[in-house]
């Protein structure tokens, strides 16, 4: 791969108006960078889970809040690469002008890496793989079966439906800026974006590149042409292992500070965390040093305080810059798309994210409330599809009399912007890629939903308010 193609500025549909004519003076990134921050689909963030679902607090992280956090450390991380590259000398092709690109595509990737996410986080989507699960074989369409409808890749789709490639339907279809090009942004920026460049069908949880889909049968040729433009192919683009990087540290340091500001865990249960692991490493070891230090020097005053400074001040840090380490050392096989690991689970802050992984699954996940509203997710999401997947299997079809009175009603609740993105892509398709075009329909509406919109329509629905 090359960076001159990797960083590729072009979109899938350029403007009639050249840039040397055009007295707008922001590179095609930033622009990308304005598109999205302008957009509605990343305002709905605002109100979608991070961690704690439901949550009133104006201090604990949205979808939001994360994705800002995400696109923050992303942009350092890109920077400091760039930079390492440039004086290291580590690639004789890579330029000044690289190195600005890099950092302002991981800034809209940062932005842009939860935006497919359905309402109450990964329980959400989890919720919509369940339900296709067990319902799929028993839904009929003509008196036959949906799984003996539908092709292979298809069912994958729904069976291990993915966030991850929903991002790609919203930026680049869903979200109707203009036209049915989506937000148009660049093909360098569509790529960063793409985790796992397999479809449903090559799905291989043991090589990180495969670990999911990254992309749905309807989305094919868009996955096929950002690639080609990029040169990566089917394989990783190397800004993803950044983006991914950055997306993991957030994570790791939000939902314990914001563990520890709702009282879910404690400074010294995290103390006892580290004391649990029979040999530190020096990484593991210098963290927990410093969190004894801190938690000496600020006794009495508010553990949320002492939670963030540890945080921002060491955690942070050293997983930033042992990630990185990794990225240098295997820097020829990410560029050749032949490295398979995840940059910090071989460096030697493994054990200190393992350290982190363990507190967050044993004080906070595991929180009463976290899990009663994971379940209450569950069941707004579950009775959502119960009543519009059955609702539209005769919508537009070849048997319109069979779209009941209740059924017309509750499409009518679908925005129209949803409903012309599945017209457009549903023109001259054959009847199995229309069903299959209009059970995404549904999930296309339920991942554009915020939490309180779903709650809302499903109390509306169910008689409730």
């Amino acid at each position: 791969m090359k960076w001159d193609e990797l960083l590729n500025d072009k979109r899938r549909r350029e403007s009639s108006v050249t840039r040397a004519k055009s007295t707008d003076v922001r590179s095609a990134f930033e622009n990308d960078y304005q598109r999205i921050v302008m957009s509605a689909s990343f305002r709905r963030l605002q109100d979608k889970t991070q961690i704690f679902p439901l949550e009133k607090s104006d201090f604990v992280r949205t979808r939001l809040t994360h994705s800002m956090e995400v696109s923050t450390i992303a942009k350092s991380m890109g920077n400091m690469v760039s930079h390492t590259i440039l004086n290291e000398k580590l690639d004789d092709a890579f330029t000044r002008e690289h190195a600005e690109n890099m950092a302002d595509i991981l800034s809209c990737a940062g932005l842009l890496h939860d935006m497919g996410n359905p309402p109450f986080g990964h329980f959400g989507e989890e919720s919509i793989r369940e339900w296709f699960r067990e319902n799929l074989a028993t839904l009929t369409y003509n008196d036959e079966v949906l799984t003996n409808i539908l092709n292979e890749q298809m069912k994958q789709d729904f069976y291990n439906f993915e966030g991850n490639a929903q991002v790609l339907r919203v930026v680049s279809k869903l979200h109707y800026l203009f036209d049915e090009y989506g937000l148009n942004l660049t093909h360098a920026t569509l790529n960063s974006i793409i985790k796992y460049p397999v479809s449903s069908l090559k799905i291989n949880k043991k090589q990180i590149r495969s670990k999911k889909l990254g992309y749905f049968y309807a989305d094919e040729a868009i996955f096929h042409e950002v690639t080609e433009a990029t040169g990566a192919g089917n394989s990783r683009h190397p800004l993803t292992f950044l983006l991914e990087v950055a997306d993991d540290i957030a994570y790791l340091n939000a939902d314990l500070e914001d563990g520890v500001k709702k009282g879910t865990i404690t400074i010294q249960q995290i103390l006892r965390g580290f004391e649990e692991v029979p040999e530190h490493n020096w990484v593991t070891a210098a963290c927990f040093n410093e969190l004894k230090k801190k938690a000496d020097r600020y006794a009495g005053q508010e553990e949320g305080f002492i939670a963030q400074q540890w945080l921002a001040s060491n955690v942070r840090g050293q997983l930033i810059n042992r990630s990185l380490e990794k990225f240098y050392e295997n820097y020829a096989a990410i560029m050749a798309g032949t490295f398979q690991d995840s940059l910090l689970d071989v460096s030697e802050a493994f054990e200190l994210v393992q350290v982190l992984q363990n507190l967050s699954a044993t004080y906070i996940y595991t929180n009463q409330g976290v899990v009663e509203s994971e379940i209450a997710g569950n069941k707004i999401i579950t009775s959502l599809l119960d009543s519009y997947i059955p609702a539209v299997l005769y919508y537009d079809s070849a048997m319109p009399e069979k779209v009941t009175a209740k059924d017309k009603r509750l499409l009518s609740l679908i925005s129209d912007n949803y409903i012309g993105c599945y017209r457009k892509n549903a023109t001259n398709q054959d009847e199995t890629t229309k069903l299959y075009l209009r059970l995404l329909l549904i999930t296309d509406f339920i991942c554009g939903m915020t939490d309180s919109y779903a709650k809302d329509l499903y109390q509306e629905l169910n008689g409730l308010r």
